[in-house]
């Protein structure tokens, strides 16, 4: 559970950070756009002054003097408009002067036409506007002062702790919200932890299994590994019983002839005992070489089969029961297409045929019936009733090869009788 609110503080932690630096981000655009904002009214408040006193001036008259000069003429001008609109703001704001003027500033003579910022020096970030006059003989000059209208370094603290309330005030918001979606985020994740945690062996199906984004990935992947680390699990338990049950009886026929070996010297028994000892070292390679294959995935390639005569296996596995069919006194009847081929493994036909007439000689009472047609091999025996059950791990076998290779197997068991039956072909 610690890894798990571990994962929901680092959310958390993230959601909180990435509203702090937009606060921070959002703050700092209000303020550029605060000082780009009072630059850019102000340039225009200047330009519109120049152009109502340029327009104003080339119309005053002469005030009943035969020429006035500039200075006059402005002076005039700042006692009346002759009904043109000045710019709506204080006349101690916007300052206007001519070249001639006695109290124009001294540092304002060296602009050249245009708008400019005041920035040298001891400078109070004044904003002046120039016209030339008459050609250029003479100049018109409108000074903002940098204390005046629109300057707000008096409300810049404001400004800032208003910001850095919002900001904070952001970033709660953002630490809130985050730890809500963060526990919401991680809950599909902590419940799939908790799930696999709790898992031990076998198939399994995760929660979110059905889900389209992300976490539905990771589900069925979790899902798919669990499968295969399953298959693995049973594969090879499998393999350790199934070659358990099957390495018995030829290990045992090679130690009984290999103990014959030691006390005869008479070169024909020795040579029986040598060729079963030959022949059980194939069984045993056969049988693992087949147990190793069915212990990998399906994935990863089958057996190789070839057409093969169904019944020469049926007609070697009879004859090597044949003591044992003697012995307990049953009928076998074979029957069916003497030439019909199926395709299969040889290893592995050998291995399954061994297995279901073992099965069927061992708990037949009196006869058995083996049938071979259209692919399709069927044994039928009756049942003897005082045979008691073994493990059954010969018919798993079966159930098991026929699985891997697709062919269906049916089984049909009663009190009297017993039937398998296996079709040759891939089941649909």
């Amino acid at each position: 559970m610690s890894r798990n609110l571990h994962f929901q503080r680092r959310l958390s932690r993230v959601f909180v950070h990435f509203a702090a630096a937009t606060s921070l981000l959002y703050g700092l655009l209000v303020y550029v756009a605060a000082q780009a904002t009072e630059e850019f009214l102000l340039r225009r408040y200047v330009g519109a002054v120049l152009e109502w006193a340029m327009k104003d001036l080339a119309q005053q008259p002469a005030a009943g003097l035969p020429r006035a000069n500039n200075l006059e003429r402005l002076q005039a001008l700042t006692r009346e408009s002759h009904g043109t609109a000045r710019p709506t703001l204080a006349e101690d704001v916007a300052r206007l002067y001519v070249r001639a003027s006695p109290d124009l500033p001294a540092w304002a003579r060296d602009y050249a036409p245009g708008i400019h910022r005041r920035l040298d020096g001891d400078a109070d970030g004044s904003m002046v506007g120039v016209a030339s006059l008459d050609g250029g003989q003479d100049a018109l000059y409108v000074i903002v002062d940098g204390d005046g209208l629109l300057d707000i370094d008096q409300l810049e603290p404001y400004l800032l702790v208003a910001l850095l309330l919002i900001g904070g005030a952001v970033t709660a918001l953002g630490g809130f919200t985050g730890k809500a979606l963060a526990r919401k985020l991680a809950q599909p994740l902590v419940t799939l932890t908790e799930e696999i945690d709790a898992h031990g062996e076998g198939p399994a199906v995760f929660s979110g299994i059905q889900r389209a984004d992300e976490i539905g990935a990771l589900s069925r992947g979790f899902t798919g590994l669990v499968d295969r680390l399953s298959g693995f699990l049973q594969r090879e338990r499998e393999f350790t019983r199934f070659a358990s049950h099957e390495l018995r009886t030829p290990v045992s026929v090679f130690k009984n002839n290999l103990s014959l070996l030691r006390v005869t010297s008479d070169p024909a028994v020795r040579e029986r005992a040598l060729s079963r000892m030959a022949q059980s070292a194939e069984e045993m390679e056969a049988l693992v070489a087949t147990f190793l294959a069915l212990g990998r995935e399906a994935s990863e390639g089958t057996l190789q089969s070839r057409q093969l005569r169904l019944q020469a296996d049926v007609e070697r596995a009879l004859a090597y029961l044949s003591p044992v069919i003697r012995q307990r006194r049953l009928t076998v009847a074979l029957d069916g297409e003497v030439d019909a081929t199926v395709s299969a493994p040889p290893e592995l036909l050998t291995v399954l045929v061994d297995n279901l007439l073992r099965n069927a000689v061992a708990y037949a009472a009196t006869h058995i019936r083996i049938s071979l047609r259209h692919g399709v091999l069927e044994i039928f025996n009756d049942v003897d009733r005082d045979v008691p059950s073994s493990t059954g791990y010969g018919l798993q076998i079966v159930a098991r090869f026929c699985e891997r290779q697709q062919w269906t197997y049916t089984r049909e068991q009663g009190d009297a009788a017993h039937t398998m039956r296996i079709a040759f072909t891939r089941g649909d």
